[in-house]
C-alpha cells in the first residue's frame, strides 16, 4: 500500500538520521533515564511473559526496558534503517517495517502497547491511536509518552521546531492528553495521566536535539538523573515537557 506523504516523509527523515538518532537516543544515559521514568510511573510492574508491541519502535530504546523484563517485544517502525538497530538490539523479537497506520498486524494480539511517537503522526494522531486500540487485547494496556500540549515548554519546543530544520519535521505536533482520552472513554478507561521532564529530559534525553557529544553527556547525566524526580514534584502540568498515560481497553 502507498505511503501518505507525511509517511513518506517520516521514513526519508529517520533513514537520514538514523545512526545519530541511535547514537544519542540509545546511550547508556539516555536507557537509564528511561529506565527510571518508567520504573518511577510503572512500580513493581511484572512484564513476564506479556505480548509488547513497541509501535513507532525507532531502534528500540523503549524496548530495552521491557524486554529486559521478560517481555515477548514487537516492533512496527516506518524506517528501514530503525528497522535495523533494532533487529541487531533484539534478534529474537518480531520487527514490522511498515506505517503503523497500516502495518497488518492482527487486531487484539498484544497485552501491552508502547509509543512516544503519536506525536510524528500529525495530521493522522487520531486514526493511529485507533489503529494501536484496535491490535490491543480487551483488557490490554496502552503507554503512551508524548511531548504534552499546553505547556510553556511546548510554546519553546515549536519555535525550535522551526527555527532547527536539522532534527524536526513540519508533521509534528504536541498531544493534548485530556483530548486523547475523551475521545477514546468509550473504548479506554484511563489508568493514570502524569506530567513530567524537566532538566535530564532536555539535556540527556534530547541531546541530539541541543548537539550534545554523548561523551559530554556522561559526565553530567548523574546529577540532572538525580534532580529531575525532584523537580517534577513541583513543576506540574504548564511547566513539563511530556506526558505519560496508561489506558486500557474495555472488555465487553
Amino acid at each position: 500500500m502507498s505511503l501518505s506523504q507525511s509517511e513518506q516523509e517520516q521514513r526519508d527523515y529517520y533513514n537520514r538520521i538514523a545512526s545519530v538518532y541511535d547514537s544519542h537516543y540509545a546511550n547508556p544515559e539516555a536507557l537509564r533515564y528511561r529506565t527510571e521514568v518508567f520504573d518511577r510511573f510503572l512500580p513493581g510492574e511484572d512484564f513476564t511473559g506479556l505480548q509488547v508491541l513497541d509501535a513507532m519502535c525507532g531502534g528500540g530504546e523503549n524496548s530495552v526496558y521491557f524486554h529486559g523484563r521478560g517481555a515477548s517485544i514487537t516492533g512496527v517502525d516506518i524506517s528501514e534503517a530503525q528497522c535495523k538497530f533494532f533487529q541487531q538490539r533484539f534478534p529474537d523479537a518480531g520487527i514490522v517495517c511498515a506505517s503503523v497506520l497500516r502495518s497488518g498486524l492482527p487486531p487484539a494480539s498484544y497485552d501491552l502497547i508502547v509509543t512516544e511517537s503519536l506525536h510524528h503522526l500529525h495530521p493522522h494522531v487520531e486514526a493511529g491511536f485507533q489503529e494501536l486500540i484496535r491490535l490491543l487485547k480487551p483488557g490490554g494496556r496502552l503507554l503512551v509518552w508524548e511531548p504534552s500540549s499546553g505547556s510553556l515548554l511546548d510554546i519553546l519546543r515549536k519555535l525550535w521546531y522551526r527555527l532547527d530544520s536539522g532534527f524536526f519535521e513540519d508533521n509534528e505536533a504536541s498531544i493534548d492528553f485530556a483530548r486523547l482520552g475523551r475521545d477514546a472513554e468509550d473504548q479506554l478507561t484511563t489508568l493514570r495521566l502524569q506530567y513530567g521532564g524537566n532538566f535530564a529530559h532536555l539535556f540527556v534525553m534530547s541531546s541530539m536535539q541541543f548537539r550534545l557529544s554523548p561523551r559530554v553527556v556522561h559526565w553530567y547525566a548523574p546529577l540532572l538523573l538525580w534532580l529531575e524526580p525532584l523537580v517534577e514534584k513541583i513543576q506540574g502540568r504548564l511547566l513539563s515537557c511530556w506526558g505519560l498515560a496508561l489506558y486500557q481497553k474495555k472488555t465487553r
